[in-house]
């Protein structure tokens, strides 16, 4: 959890301020974080946006955020970090350190989920 606290603090320098605004508790963090990281691999390597795999990451970021957040705070998190990885990719590219270090959490988090 330690490695999220700091992250948590990195990722409110990456994102827009209204989706910031929404982030209110450490649970936030890690599932805005997560799902950063997936809308990167997607974007930048063409990560699947499939039902299985969706069901593998939803169960995983359920576990991860302790199944604290509602359906609405999910959809609110996902629709702002969504926006907030696109201005990234496009602005920065795949090969800058913010989007690399979401690709380092896919490839040792959430990767692993889909060949399982």
């Amino acid at each position: 959890m330690r490695l999220f606290a700091r992250a948590g603090l990195g990722i409110l320098s990456m994102i827009s301020p209204a989706a910031a605004a929404s982030m209110t508790n450490d649970m936030d963090l890690v599932y805005g974080r997560y799902q950063m990281a997936i809308y990167a691999a997607q974007l930048c390597r063409g990560a699947p946006d499939d039902d299985a795999a969706w069901r593998k990451w939803s169960s995983f970021l359920d576990a991860q955020t302790n199944h604290e957040l509602g359906a609405g705070e999910r959809l609110s998190l996902i629709e702002g970090v969504k926006r907030d990885v696109i201005y990234l990719v496009r602005r920065q590219g795949c090969d800058s350190p913010s989007v690399q270090d979401l690709l380092a959490l896919y490839d040792s988090e959430l990767g692993p989920l889909l060949k399982k």
